[in-house]
C-alpha cells in the first residue's frame, strides 16, 4: 500500500519551498513541498518535517522560521537542501540574511512565520505557523516538483 500510495503522490504538482530557522547563530534549511495554508484570518501555514530533520530541533527551540517559495531557476538550491550536505554547507549557494529567521533574498517569496503549535505525528511534525511578514517579488514562476524531478 505503501507504494501505491507514494505512486500516486507523485502524479501531483507541488511548489518547492525552503524552509530556514536559525537559533544561536546555527542555521538550518530544508527542502519542502508539503507546504499548506490553513486560514487567512489570521494568515496561518501548515508544513510537515521529518522528525530526523536537523532543522527540527531549531523549529522547537527557535521558534520562527522562513518559507523561501523557489524559482523555476533555483532547482541547484532546491537539490541542496535535500542532499546528503547538511548544516552551514547548505547555505553555499544563493543569497542568504540573517533576519531572525534567515531567508532567502533572491527567491521568489518569503513567508515569515512565528510557530504556534509543532504537533508530533507519527515520523514527522505538523508545524503550524503564523504569518507575520511577506516579500512578495509578483512573479509568478515557481519551482514544481512533480514525479520525482523538478520543472
Amino acid at each position: 500500500m505503501q507504494e501505491e500510495f507514494l505512486s500516486i503522490l507523485r502524479t501531483t504538482k507541488q511548489t518547492v519551498f525552503i524552509m530556514s530557522a536559525e537559533k544561536n547563530d546555527i542555521r538550518r534549511a530544508v527542502t519542502v513541498s508539503s507546504v499548506t495554508s490553513l486560514s487567512l484570518d489570521p494568515p496561518m501555514i501548515i508544513v510537515c518535517i521529518n522528525k530526523n530533520a536537523s532543522i527540527h530541533q531549531i523549529l522547537e527551540e527557535g521558534r520562527k522560521f522562513c518559507l523561501n517559495l523557489l524559482r523555476r531557476d533555483q532547482k541547484n538550491l532546491a537539490n541542496l537542501c535535500s542532499g546528503q550536505d547538511d548544516g552551514e554547507k547548505r547555505f553555499s549557494l544563493g543569497e542568504w540574511h540573517s533576519h531572525d529567521p534567515v531567508y532567502l533574498e533572491s527567491a521568489q517569496s518569503n513567508i515569515f512565520c512565528s510557530i504556534e503549535e509543532l504537533i508530533p505525528f507519527s515520523s514527522h511534525s505538523l508545524v503550524i505557523g503564523k504569518v507575520y511578514e511577506l516579500n512578495h517579488s509578483g512573479d509568478k514562476d515557481p519551482l514544481i516538483y512533480q514525479d520525482g524531478d523538478y520543472e
